[in-house]
């Protein structure tokens, strides 16, 4: 039984170890089976990602593709769509153009008609004729850090000023010139008050500004690019040429200046301070009122024929003139410079006769003596060349008043000796020189002030200094009565005494005591 048992418990091991190693086969059998199934899943799992990706990618190509094709339709649509608008705009803007351009020169064309008006009107009050001209920056306004332009000009009359950030100041003249102008362009304002000279009609032209603004550049100019004095000249001799088959003329020249109030002839070569040749004493002269108007005894007078011998003189004149140095002009003019022609035009076939007197001037410049540095007698000089443009000033002011009781000629020689060209029987013209800079705007502004109070003077309309045929013929009678009744020594004194004050150079009609006679 025991044995029997142990076979049978063998056999039974035998079963079990079959048995498990059954199992085990096929436990190995599953295994492999699921783990070709779970191959076979990734397999297919992978590919089925595949093809979702594929799918996917297909899709964001497509898409992509019409996003890019509506892209560009957009930008071309944005573009036509700017393209119009911008055809439409530029349409917009060429119509305003031309509505301003043709606004602008109706308004030059009314400006031009308003000026002839203004003109003739300025013409009967006498007001004085005044053109302001701006010269280049120079190099002390460069290095000061201030060479701001704050000019502009908005038309050929006008002037505008920008004060500071906030404030501009607008100024209208009768002409304005910019940096860029020419000397002959600004002479071509000049030329008709020198035919006006020629027919008979005292005129004055002077330059005003601050110290180094360019008057005497505008007045004298260099040597290759002459200013107003030789080209009025140069004129004058021009129109008496042409008119010398009906007029005969005669013209004088004379030439001073006015230094620290003393009266200076500047065609007088003794030296300054001292004796000329020969122990002669430089000539002591002054203003004095006569009958023909405000006159300077004693200054030299020489007779010119063409304008070879004007620039001898001026030349000469020049060379006698006080000038100076300071900080803001190395060629500081130092004296009011006044040359004068007197000019007697007798008409060949009745007799008749014009006289007429020409002032061009050059003013000193006035100075801030915080700008210029002056000291000793720099100072002395600038204060008084200040002096004599206050007085003018209030020569002016005088002037602009409606009403005014008494104008204050007799403050300085200056104002004195110019009584006659503003005492409302010559045809006045100035110009005001001034800076473009920052730096000088504060005399900018006080220059252009001036000027405009100036332009706003009615002096009265000036007289023609012509005598007729009738009164010239009256006259040679007097005199050959006058020769009958003297006779003798007395005779010729008084004949010689009778033609010097016929002759004389006379401010318009005849003086009352002309006309006794």
């Amino acid at each position: 039984a025991a044995a029997a048992a142990e076979d049978k418990a063998a056999a039974v091991g035998e079963a079990v170890d079959a048995t498990r190693k059954e199992s085990a086969a096929a436990v190995a059998t599953a295994e492999a089976g699921l783990a070709a199934e779970k191959e076979a899943a990734a397999a297919a799992a992978q590919a089925a990602d595949e093809r979702r990706a594929a799918e996917v990618l297909a899709v964001a190509e497509e898409w992509t593709e019409k996003l890019q094709q509506a892209a560009i339709e957009a930008e071309k649509a944005v573009a036509k769509a700017t393209a119009d608008e911008s055809a439409r705009m530029q349409g917009l803007v060429d119509a305003a153009n031309v509505e301003r351009d043709e606004n602008f020169q109706m308004y030059l064309k009314e400006n031009k008609v308003r000026k002839v008006v203004h003109n003739k009107l300025i013409e009967m009050q006498g007001n004085i004729r005044v053109f302001a001209r701006c010269r280049p920056m120079v190099a002390q306004e460069i290095s000061s850090g201030q060479a701001v332009d704050v000019t502009t000009f908005p038309t050929d009359e006008d002037v505008v000023i920008q004060r500071d950030s906030a404030t501009k100041a607008r100024f209208e003249f009768d002409a304005a010139y910019r940096q860029t102008s020419r000397q002959s362009e600004v002479f071509e304002g000049v030329k008709p008050i020198i035919t006006s000279f020629t027919d008979g009609y005292n005129v004055c032209i002077f330059a005003y500004g601050q110290t180094g603004s360019g008057k005497t550049y505008t007045m004298e100019g260099p040597p290759d690019d002459r200013g107003v004095n030789f080209r009025s000249l140069e004129e004058l001799f021009s129109l008496c040429e042409q008119r010398s088959d009906k007029t005969e003329y005669t013209l004088t020249l004379s030439y001073l200046e006015i230094y620290n109030e003393t009266v200076r002839d500047l065609l007088d070569d003794t030296p300054r301070g001292r004796g000329g040749p020969g122990g002669a004493e430089e000539k002591k002269l002054d203003v004095r009122q006569t009958a023909d108007g405000n006159v300077v005894p004693g200054l030299t007078e020489v007779p010119v024929t063409n304008i070879e011998e004007v620039m001898s003189l001026m030349a000469r004149g020049t060379d006698n003139r006080a000038v100076g140095s300071h900080d803001m002009n190395e060629h500081s003019s130092r004296s009011h410079s006044i040359m004068t022609i007197n000019l007697v035009g007798r008409n060949i076939q009745d007799a008749g006769t014009v006289r007429s007197k020409l002032h061009l001037i050059d003013l000193a410049g006035s100075e801030r003596v915080s700008k210029t540095d002056a000291t000793g007698e720099r100072l002395k000089e600038a204060q008084n060349i200040n002096k004599s443009l206050s007085a003018l000033g209030d020569v002016i002011n005088a002037l602009s008043g409606k009403k005014a009781a008494h104008v204050p000629y007799r403050n300085s020689k200056l104002t004195f000796l110019l009584q006659d060209s503003l005492a409302g029987n010559s045809k006045v013209m100035m110009f005001c020189n001034f800076s473009p800079a920052s730096y000088n705007c504060a005399e900018t502004m006080c220059s252009l002030n001036f000027a405009a109070r100036c332009r706003a003077v009615e002096l009265g309309q000036a007289k023609k200094g012509s005598e007729g045929a009738e009164v010239a013929k009256l006259k040679r009678m007097v005199a050959k009565l006058t020769e009958k009744l003297n006779g003798g020594g007395a005779e010729d004194k008084s004949s010689k005494s009778g033609r010097a004050s016929l002759t004389s150079p006379q401010r318009g009609t005849d003086s009352p005591a002309r006309g006794k006679r």
